[in-house]
Parts: C-alpha cells; sequence; structure tokens
C-alpha cells in the first residue's frame, strides 16, 4: 500500500503505479478538496511519445519549411510556378495602381460607402426572406468574426514581439543598423508612394531571385571580398576615439548646414546610436548612475503636476455645479 502524505490543503500519494497490456491512458480528473487523486495508468508503447516529438518538430519546422518554399518561388526553382505567381501578383499591382491612380472617379470614401450600402442592402433582402437569415447576417455570434479577432489579436501579439526584439534599443549595434535602414527607407518614401514601393520590392525580388539562381556564387564572393577589405582598410587605420569622435562630429556638421530639419534630426540620431556603439559598458553604467536620479526628479514633478491639475479641474467643476444650482 502506497504511503500517503497529507496536508490542510491536498493530499498527495508519492507512487504512480505503472499498468502493462493497457491500449489508452486516463487522465486523471482534478481532485477537490481533499479526496485522493485516482491512480495514473501510461501505456507502455512510446508511439504516443514519438507523435509528440514529430508534432512539435513539425511546428518549429513549419516557419523554415514556408520560407524555404518561398525562396524556391523567387529563384526560379520551378519556372512555371514561379511564372504564375509573377503574372498573379503582376495583375495585383497593375489592379492596385489602377484604383489608387486610375482615370476613374471613385474615391476610397467612396469605395467604402458602397460596400456599406451594399451590406446593408444584402441584409435587408434577408431580412424579408427568412428570420435565419437574418440571425446569421449577425456579426457579434459569427464565428468569422471570432476568427478574425483571434487573428487581430495574435498579430498585435506578434508585432509586439517584432518591437521587443528589433525596436527596444537593448543591442546598440542592432539598433545602429535598424536606424540606418528606416532612415533610408524614409529616404525612399519621400520618391515613391507606398504601393509604388510595394511593387517595387515585388518585381526587384523575382528579378534578383533570377540572378541570384544564375550568378549566386559570384555575387556572394564579391560581397565578401567586399566586406573582407572595408574591414581591413578600416582597421588599417588605426583610429582613436577621439579621431572617431571628430570625424563624427565633421559629418554631422556638414549634413546641418545642408539638409532639412527632418534630415537633421535623422542625422542626430544616427550619430547618437554611433556615439553609443563605441562606449563601454562601465562608461554606460556611469551616465545611467549620474541621469538616473534626475529622471527621478522629473517624473516626482510630473506626478505633482498631475495632482495639482487634477485638483484644480475638480474643484473648478465643483464650483460651476454650485453656482449653477445658486441659479436655478
Amino acid at each position: 500500500m502506497a504511503e500517503t502524505i497529507e496536508d490542510e490543503g491536498f493530499c498527495l500519494t508519492p507512487p504512480v503505479t505503472l499498468q502493462k497490456n493497457v491500449d489508452f491512458m486516463e487522465t486523471p480528473e482534478p481532485f477537490v478538496g481533499r479526496s485522493k487523486p485516482p491512480t495514473v495508468s501510461f501505456m507502455e508503447d512510446t508511439s504516443a511519445t514519438a507523435t509528440a516529438t514529430l508534432t512539435v518538430a513539425h511546428a518549429k519546422g513549419g516557419t523554415s519549411l514556408h520560407w524555404q518554399q518561398v525562396q524556391d518561388v523567387l529563384r526560379w526553382s520551378n519556372p512555371a510556378v514561379s511564372a504564375l505567381i509573377f503574372i498573379l501578383g503582376s495583375f495585383c499591382c497593375l489592379a492596385g495602381e489602377f484604383i489608387l491612380r486610375g482615370d476613374h472617379t471613385v474615391t476610397p470614401l467612396k469605395a467604402l460607402s458602397y460596400c456599406l450600402l451594399l451590406d446593408l442592402g444584402v441584409n435587408t433582402a434577408r431580412s424579408m426572406v427568412s428570420a435565419q437569415w437574418q440571425d446569421k447576417a449577425a456579426w457579434g455570434s459569427s464565428s468569422l468574426i471570432k476568427t478574425a479577432a483571434e487573428t487581430a489579436k495574435a498579430a498585435v501579439l506578434k508585432i509586439a514581439d517584432f518591437h521587443d526584439t528589433f525596436l527596444a534599443a537593448r543591442d546598440p549595434v542592432l539598433t545602429l543598423r535598424i536606424a540606418s535602414a528606416v532612415s533610408a527607407l524614409s529616404v525612399l518614401g519621400s520618391l515613391f508612394s507606398i504601393w509604388r514601393l510595394v511593387c517595387l520590392a515585388f518585381f526587384g525580388a523575382f528579378a534578383a531571385g533570377a540572378v541570384y539562381e544564375n550568378y549566386g556564387k559570384e555575387i556572394t564572393s564579391f560581397f565578401q571580398t567586399a566586406t573582407a577589405m572595408i574591414k581591413e582598410r578600416w582597421q588599417a587605420l588605426a583610429l582613436s576615439r577621439r579621431h572617431k569622435a571628430v570625424a563624427l562630429g565633421v559629418a554631422l556638421w556638414i549634413l546641418w548646414i545642408n539638409v532639412n530639419w527632418t534630415a537633421r534630426a535623422q542625422a542626430m540620431l544616427l550619430g547618437a546610436l554611433t556615439v553609443r556603439c563605441n562606449l563601454k559598458p562601465a562608461e554606460v553604467e556611469r551616465i545611467i548612475s549620474h541621469t538616473e536620479p534626475f529622471v527621478h526628479s522629473a517624473k516626482k514633478r510630473a506626478r505633482r503636476m498631475s495632482v495639482a491639475a487634477n485638483d484644480f479641474v475638480r474643484r473648478h467643476s465643483v464650483g460651476l455645479t454650485h453656482s449653477k444650482l445658486h441659479d436655478k
């Protein structure tokens, strides 16, 4: 008989009995109060464990499998599939360009109004034909809306994970690279609209995929050689931190006198990130120790100002209420 361990909140039987020659797995129901949990029986066969392991491996490899399929399409590994997707994507790009900038009088607001009127007309016709159709037209209990809400929630969580990974400024080198890429993207945004930029990216991906499929090794070796040469030349200069600071200051000053305020702000951010990448951990900790008291003081003052503003609004609103009651 297994020895029982009892406590005020629960009762536990330490040994778990393994039963042989059983073709199923019993799942114990949760016990309530001080009742003893039932005996748990496990399969001797390892097929369930193998199935679970394959399921986890398939879930982990799903993303890599999809990315491999995208690479195969862009590299024209299967010309028929790549050509079909390229034709469909080109049709969507041209159709979107016509909708946004074509020779027509339909505006986005007018299109939205037409869609709402169409939905209203369909639901009105349903309400005149059948009560069941009218109930199905409700969105609150629709499984499609619940699926859309779950998808939107998952998308928001993925966006939050993306922000924490790339935009939280935890790694200064990664932050500098992302800031440089976003600055370049802002320059492209001033030249092209977002839809035309998407179309250019689509056509460029297929063109680059075809070029990389034919000359992939030569392109990779060229970039590796160029990167190694640039690193060697930079290390051969043997610039000190003072020389780097002077060069950075001169570059920022040239940008400051030749560009607008938006580019100046971007240049200042990139310069600050460059300085941050060259700081040592001890220097960063020293800066934090000096600036943190001022930050706490500013937060305290902001709280006091908020409390004073709320008190002023409350007293002012009470005074208006009393005056209105007195006038009545």
